[in-house]
């Protein structure tokens, strides 16, 4: 979800600048929020380093925009359920159910940008359940007013 909602926010946030653009001063902010139960994501980073974890499930899922008159908007998502995950793990593709949390933010304006999520997952393994995955992956990256990226941190562990 990590880099995928960034497409979703850049059509979104496009969108709704036209919209408060041609709406004039009186709406100084416009705000939307969507709620899914259904969980069906990727992160871009696997328990073996760079890669791909997926998941999908049910639970609760929201989705927050905000968007100002000068076109600074903050998007957040927050999901939380039961899924189905695959990782890679010592050289193989594994396949885990559990409890997934994941919360993703990006503020952006005209003088930086700053995004960053948070993603934890406690399973056991579809083929032996004596087998359990804690995994826990975060970033961040912010970008200065000059458009340098002075902050690009990303960390994932698994046991």
């Amino acid at each position: 979800m990590f880099r995928r909602t960034l497409a979703g926010l850049g059509a979104a946030a496009l969108l709704a600048t036209a919209a408060i653009g041609t709406a004039g001063p009186a709406l100084a902010t416009t705000s939307s929020t969507w709620h899914s139960n259904q969980i069906n994501d990727a992160i871009p980073v696997s328990c073996d380093g760079p890669g791909v974890t997926s998941y999908s499930g049910t639970g609760n899922a929201v989705f927050h925009l905000n968007i100002n008159n000068a076109g600074d908007s903050w998007f957040t998502t927050t999901t939380e359920g039961t899924v189905t995950l695959q990782t890679q793990w010592n050289g193989s593709w594994t396949t885990w159910t559990g409890h997934v949390q994941e919360w993703f933010g990006a503020e952006d304006n005209n003088k930086n940008s700053v995004q960053h999520a948070t993603f934890n997952f406690n399973g056991t393994s579809t083929t032996d359940p004596s087998q359990t995955l804690t995994m826990h992956a975060a970033f961040t990256a912010t970008t200065n007013a000059n458009g340098v990226l002075v902050v690009n941190n990303e960390t994932v562990t698994c046991r």
